[in-house]
């Protein structure tokens, strides 16, 4: 198509997609991408990580500087370095929609912990599920900001203490190219972005994480809730694309590592949300819906959020489960009162036609 618009935004021609590879210390990993194609909006030091990285030398990571305690029962790491980044500015009518309707970026990053606890490794699978945990501190992915009352009180002096995202959505397992994929979403309560996490160990202490985030910005909107007008379709097709090509190809001593390690066969665990925490991002998201946007059939100082019910039913279809290509396991929409997080493993159709190269059973 020659020109996109909010109901179809145009992105990045994939025709144009070249080869991107990194050497990790004998651990190759490579993937196919567009090249940059940047909007006003995004940082300038995008593309330009060198190709090679000792990840055994000191002062390649970057020590991670935490302001909160790790949450229970979990691990997160202690050092990164960031090994790609890239993004694509997806565009609509000229001039009309000002350059930009939105953009999708991604950050691929090796990941490392000082110390796991005995016989633990990122290459068992419950373990990597702790690791992923261990993203939900409050300065990660359970951070909050502050709200406000339903009826706006301007003595009311109370703290409200509000999500920033709901997570994790749409955990599951893949299959990608002959290595195991830990996948999540995040979906935005009040920041501008909702991102996509993929998982993959390269050791016992190391991890690959590509993280996709998808931002829009529209006319007469500045909250998520009336962001979704413009469908976030093809942003996630074109992450899709790049994904479908990743290969991870272990260096001999990662192999050796890898082939230590023994999963119990089908067991995929998973972590889910609460019912709680959806009904706590319903009421968020309704509360937020006025920010930045106005309905001109209304007076100026009406009530512009929108209408409770139909805020509920766009929670509702978002938490829904949609297994990926190569899915192996996928969890429930949320977790509720007494349940334990015992994976739904994806039917037969859905389930890769080649097996995995190592894999651990």
């Amino acid at each position: 198509m020659w020109f996109g618009n909010e109901q179809n935004p145009k992105g990045p021609d994939w025709r144009k997609a070249r080869p991107v590879i990194k050497d990790l210390s004998g651990t190759r990993v490579g993937l196919q991408a567009p090249p940059l194609q940047p909007s006003v909006y995004m940082p300038f030091a995008c593309d330009d990580e060198p190709n090679t990285f000792d990840l055994d030398a000191p002062g390649t990571f970057e020590a991670i500087d935490y302001r909160s305690h790790k949450p229970p029962g979990s691990e997160r790491p202690d050092r990164r370095v960031k090994i790609w980044s890239c993004g694509w500015n997806f565009t609509g009518r000229p001039l009309l929609d000002r350059g930009s309707l939105g953009d999708l970026e991604v950050t691929l990053v090796a990941e490392e912990i000082d110390e796991l606890p005995i016989n633990c490794s990122l290459f068992r699978r419950d373990d990597l599920l702790r690791y992923a945990k261990g993203f939900f501190s409050e300065d990660g992915l359970a951070s909050y900001h502050l709200g406000y009352q339903e009826e706006r009180a301007p003595f009311d002096l109370t703290e409200h203490h509000w999500r920033d995202r709901l997570a994790p959505l749409n955990n599951q397992w893949l299959a990608r190219n002959g290595s195991h994929w830990f996948y999540f979403e995040a979906q935005s309560l009040h920041i501008r972005s909702d991102d996509f996490h993929w998982l993959c160990p390269i050791g016992h202490r190391r991890c690959l994480r590509a993280t996709f985030s998808v931002s829009r910005r529209l006319p007469n909107s500045d909250n998520l809730y009336r962001d979704q007008r413009s469908p976030i379709t093809n942003y996630l097709e074109l992450m899709e694309k790049i994904m479908s090509t990743i290969t991870v190809q272990l260096s001999e001593t990662a192999r050796q590592e890898q082939v230590s390690i023994a999963n119990p066969e089908g067991h995929y665990p998973l972590f889910q949300c609460t019912k709680t925490e959806v009904e706590q991002a319903k009421h968020i998201l309704y509360m937020w819906s006025d920010k930045g946007y106005r309905d001109k059939s209304k007076p100026k100082d009406a009530d512009h959020r929108a209408p409770k019910e139909e805020v509920a039913a766009f929670v509702e279809e978002r938490i829904q489960p949609r297994p990926l290509p190569g899915c192996l396991a996928i969890g429930p929409a949320y977790l509720t009162a007494g349940k334990t997080d015992a994976p739904t493993i994806a039917p037969p159709s859905q389930l890769p036609a080649e097996g995995c190269q190592a894999e651990n059973k």
